[in-house]
């Protein structure tokens, strides 16, 4: 199966756990390891049904996934899931959640899906062959920077990053036109990708909330590195920015400084 094709049939199964999802309007919740962190059965259930999904499609594939207990990469591909990206928001009913699917080969992203249930928005990508949304090409923005719309990320799991996080949010807001934070970083890496936010920040994320995301925005041209830029991993958490590449170089500039609390 090349590709192309794999990338659709990512999306079909992204549809599909998506589906599930919505139909499970009040799951049982339980907490997890951080501050307000939360798992829902509908997660274990959307991540159970990729796992079975995928699996046929590349039979050596490894799976990283976030609600498994060991978090690992492996030699040669790697499917990288987040069943329900915004759980928090999915148990209170704001409708912005989304299913993240990523592939990945030896650390380097190949292909990723990113479906918004409520919206029914697919976002996906493939080396080599641009991004889409619903099937129809999608470029980054090219907006001077004081238009900016900028998303942003809190990390409320991570409380001892609330300084940095609101010091880089306020840099960015000072040069910027405005903030956002929805509480779903795919569908906000993605919003960066159609050209809907500029920027985005988060000050860590997990492989599973930006992976998908990462080959969708490259494949639209924008850009996506840690801060500070060190080798992009996708082995572990990271701070994460990306933007157009119209603003890139400065807004990254400004977010490390703040980030890293230089004046």
């Amino acid at each position: 199966m090349d590709l192309h094709q794999l990338t659709k049939e990512m999306g079909l199964a992204a549809i599909e756990a998506g589906q599930r999802v919505v139909a499970l309007p009040h799951p049982k919740v339980s907490s997890k390891e951080g501050h307000a962190n939360f798992v829902t059965t509908a997660d274990v259930a959307s991540q159970q049904f990729l796992v079975e999904t995928l699996t046929p499609l590349l039979p050596d594939a490894h799976f990283l996934a976030e609600e498994d207990e060991i978090h690992t990469l492996h030699p040669g591909y790697n499917w990288i899931i987040d069943p329900i990206d915004g759980t928090a928001n999915f148990i209170r009913g704001c409708q912005c959640s989304a299913i993240s699917v990523g592939l990945c080969l030896d650390q380097e992203m190949v292909a990723g899906v990113v479906y918004d249930p409520y919206r029914k928005e697919l976002f996906a990508a493939s080396k080599g062959n641009g991004a889409t949304m619903n099937g129809e090409p999608i470029h980054a923005a090219d907006r001077p920077i004081e238009e900016s719309l900028i998303a942003i990320g809190t990390s409320p799991y991570y409380r001892d990053l609330i300084p940095k996080t609101f010091r880089t949010a306020q840099a960015l807001f000072e040069v910027g036109g405005d903030l956002r934070r929805t509480g779903s970083a795919a569908l906000d890496l993605c919003a960066v990708a159609c050209g809907r936010y500029d920027a985005f920040f988060e000050a860590t994320l997990s492989p599973w909330d930006y992976a998908a995301s990462t080959i969708i925005l490259q494949e639209a041209g924008a850009v996506i590195a840690s801060l500070p830029a060190e080798r992009f991993a996708l082995d572990h958490n990271v701070p994460i920015f990306a933007a157009s590449k119209t603003l890139y170089p400065a807004m990254y500039r400004t977010a490390l400084d703040a980030f890293l609390g230089k004046e």
